[in-house]
């Protein structure tokens, strides 16, 4: 029995300080960050928040808690929060957006193949794979489709999830409702944010934080936190055992065959066109 204590414990301890860490914030952006002037980010996962959030807070020069307890004074909060309870009323909210065919895939590569991060913290990667029992996870192009009736319809625990923030259809239309109404909240995409880093950048700190840009300031952090320097790989090179795995958009063409569109698309409806990403249902 003893021999059993350890691992339960090696296994618990992280997820219930995980589990606090995550309580505590969601109590902040309700409360606190209302008053101290705080920015929230929120993001489906995997379009490029942990990036933008470090971009703004280098450049703003102000602190970017990540797993840990946040301070109470003004910081940059990362967040997959559905515009819900007091979220929305907080002062400036940037609101980033990504194809969500791009989204399922690196989705996939994060929740069912093992890379560097999740190795640390298996429990995800675990969960996962006990909901989707693949003859090989590495097989993307053959699991696509049934991974995308998964992504849309699951619901986990709260055990598992403890903040829910649906799929990636009722993230993004929630908070596209949510802006329409607001002048509080202001949309980045992350294809933008690829292709025309300082462009997009400097347009959010000019109209949006009313910042004055220094443009050298702004070349050196877009270049301490680009892809290439981070990964030590040039975009498009993929590493699967990486966080940071290939950096491009578009790489939902090298999977999506015309099965996987019509999932898409029964789940998503016309969000893709809402957003820009296409200009009709006909992709």
């Amino acid at each position: 029995m003893a021999k059993n204590i350890r691992p339960l414990q090696m296994t618990l301890i992280p997820t219930l300080k995980s589990k606090f860490e995550q309580l505590v914030r969601l109590v902040f952006v309700n409360s606190i960050t209302r008053k101290n002037g705080s920015i929230i980010l929120v993001e489906y996962p995997k379009s490029g928040g942990t990036w933008l959030s470090q971009l703004i807070s280098s450049y703003l020069e102000i602190p970017f808690p990540r797993h840990r307890i946040p301070s109470l004074k003004k910081s940059l909060y990362h967040s997959h929060y559905l515009p819900k309870y007091n979220i929305p009323k907080n002062d400036k909210i940037v609101f980033l957006v990504r194809d969500g065919r791009d989204v399922a895939i690196s989705q996939y590569f994060h929740q069912l193949v093992w890379n560097e991060k999740n190795k640390l913290n298996p429990k995800d990667v675990n969960y996962h794979r006990s909901q989707l029992r693949f003859e090989n996870y590495d097989k993307l192009k053959e699991n696509l489709a049934s991974y995308l009736h998964y992504i849309f319809k699951s619901r986990p625990s709260k055990l598992q999830q403890f903040t829910y923030m649906g799929n990636w259809y009722e993230f993004n239309q929630k908070w596209i409702e949510q802006m329409k109404k607001a002048d509080n909240i202001y949309l980045i995409k992350y294809e933008s944010l690829l292709d025309h880093p300082h462009q997009t950048l400097s347009e959010l700190f000019t109209t949006f934080f009313n910042t004055e840009v220094d443009p050298q300031k702004l070349v050196n952090i877009i270049d301490q936190y680009s892809f290439e320097t981070l990964s030590k790989r040039k975009k498009g090179e993929e590493n699967k055992n990486s966080f940071l795995r290939k950096g491009i958009s578009g790489d939902w063409k090298n999977y999506f065959g015309e099965k996987e569109k019509e999932i898409f698309k029964e789940y998503t409806g016309d969000l893709l066109v809402e957003l820009g990403y296409e200009k009709d249902s006909n992709w």
